[in-house]
């Protein structure tokens, strides 16, 4: 079953909240510097990432101009 991506866009915090269906409870993972990945505390699956300093990290981006879905893979190795 697919899940809708829903995120939240923090301007003051410049945070960017991804939620794989309704944000949860999630047990957390630090990836790197300004990278946090959200997990299912019962299965690991990931239902979630939290990136920090989302204007430094991705100049290019405008959380306002982004559109889901979004196509794409994660490989959190590459953080």
């Amino acid at each position: 079953m697919r899940k809708e991506i829903q995120f939240h866009y923090d301007r003051e915090a410049d945070v960017l909240y991804l939620s794989v269906g309704r944000p949860q409870r999630a047990k957390t993972v630090e990836m790197g510097e300004d990278f946090i990945l959200r997990l299912h505390p019962k299965t690991a699956e990931v239902i979630g990432v939290t990136i920090i300093d989302f204007s430094r990290h991705f100049p290019q981006l405008k959380p306002a101009q982004l559109r889901l879905p979004v196509n794409g893979s994660f490989d959190p190795a590459r953080l």
